[in-house]
């Protein structure tokens, strides 16, 4: 065979030595990976549940996990996997020659003379052929050699304990006390939140919801589970502290009162804490004031007119009266009039508008809604209607004195509204 074709063939043997001798450090380097993650997680845990750390040290134990594993990726994997994969820095041909040479006795020197000899032909041409020749001689001894033989992967097995041990531990605790592991855990994600020391009782709220309409008292009912009772309990809004009012021994209560915004609070009883409530406020659907357009009847020959802030009104039986309705925080308007409810027209945000002819006099409620409350306040107004009366005569007979052929008629003629003809 050519000696360059032999030569290929031993650079393609110490090709596969480097890429099984990079791919047991990286089985190495997982091996060492996982052990350095499990029992970080052991500690961290474990000193969590028994200890429980405040926000900011939680926050700083939660990054030095993530930078602790980043860090051993970064040293004991990925170096190794990107030279397996052939994208990294890999060891020489000469550096594997040494290291093959230091495991087969029969190989010493002769690979690494090998591929010295194969660079000292390229830089002397006279003694090309008698190199050459040497370099096929060494390369006919190398032969039946197995360079990959070299890494033995089962040796990483001794490794393998550093992995077992915190394995095994994680184990044990998920079965004897998983809320070690579960809670721990739990608290290092959600490491800027809040969660309050485990008391000896509960904190129960009573409350089925805690939603208010705003301008409206709420009244928080709270029961106390547990054997160890504190005497006192107290509710913390804000910066303000407040004592509840003691029903019997585990029963407490408190009052919000006139509730403009969403108002969040905790109970602390014998310096345990319980976690954090909010009482939702919803925007009171309101009525902020309503105009009316007064048209008349034609009869009339009365000019239709607007009026601004109307309320109880006066107009003249048959006046179409049509109300615009300004609102605030209410998706919707009921219209009651002569009980029956109608849903008012939107018009544009805000505002709404309904239209009435009216004949006699009535009543008429207005009442705002929303999607988050379902009544507001309601605003009740009279409507006097003045009725069209007939037009009324009266006649009176008399004969004359001196002729009995002659008769006298006089009286009188009325209207509301006037007449035109008699």
């Amino acid at each position: 065979m050519h000696v360059s074709e032999n030569y290929e063939l031993l650079i393609s043997k110490i090709d596969s030595f480097i890429r099984k001798y990079y791919f047991n450090n990286l089985l190495r380097g997982l091996i060492f990976f996982g052990a350095g993650l499990f029992s970080a997680y052991i500690i961290v845990t474990i000193s969590e549940y028994f200890w429980q750390f405040d926000t900011s040290f939680r926050t700083f134990l939660f990054y030095f996990f993530i930078l602790l594993n980043l860090g051993l990726t970064a040293w004991l994997v990925l170096p190794s996997l990107l030279a397996w994969l052939r994208l990294g820095k890999t060891i020489t041909h000469d550096q594997a020659a040494e290291i093959i040479g230091k495991h087969f006795n029969e190989v010493s020197d002769k690979l690494l003379n090998t591929l010295q000899l194969k660079k000292l032909v390229e830089s002397d041409e006279k003694q090309k052929a008698l190199i050459e020749a040497s370099i096929n001689q060494k390369i006919e001894t190398l032969k039946p050699v197995s360079f990959p033989s070299a890494v033995n992967l089962r040796e990483n097995r001794k490794y393998v304990k550093w992995v077992i041990f915190p394995v095994a531990a994680i184990c044990i605790i998920a079965l004897a006390a998983p809320s070690i592991l579960t809670e721990s855990t739990k608290k290092l994600i959600r490491h800027n939140e809040y969660f309050a020391p485990v008391a000896p009782f509960k904190f129960v709220l009573l409350n089925k919801s805690l939603s208010a309409v705003q301008g409206e008292d709420v009244k928080i009912d709270l029961k106390l589970d547990g054997d160890k009772l504190p005497a006192d309990v107290y509710i913390e809004t804000g910066t303000n502290t407040f004592k509840l009012d003691k029903d019997n021994i585990s029963r407490f209560h408190y009052q919000f009162s006139n509730l403009q915004k969403n108002t969040e609070f905790r109970f602390n009883g014998n310096g345990f804490e319980s976690g954090l409530f909010e009482i939702k406020v919803n925007p009171k659907p309101s009525l902020l004031h309503l105009d009316a357009e007064l048209k008349y009847p034609a009869y009339l020959h009365r000019k239709n007119e607007s009026v601004t802030n109307a309320g109880d009104l006066t107009v003249p039986a048959g006046t179409l009266v049509r109300w615009e309705l300004h609102t605030q925080n209410a998706d919707k308007v009921l219209f009651d009039i002569n009980n029956h409810e109608y849903e008012a027209a939107a018009e544009s945000d805000g505002v709404f508008e309904h239209s009435e002819r009216l004949f006699r006099n009535t009543f008429y409620k207005i009442q705002p809604s929303s999607k988050s409350v379902s009544r507001g306040d309601s605003a009740s107004y009279r409507i006097d209607v003045v009725p069209d009366e007939f037009p009324a005569i009266t006649v009176q007979e008399k004969s004359d004195s001196v002729s009995s052929k002659a008769i006298y008629f006089n009286g009188k003629i009325q209207d509301d509204h006037g007449f035109s003809s008699l």
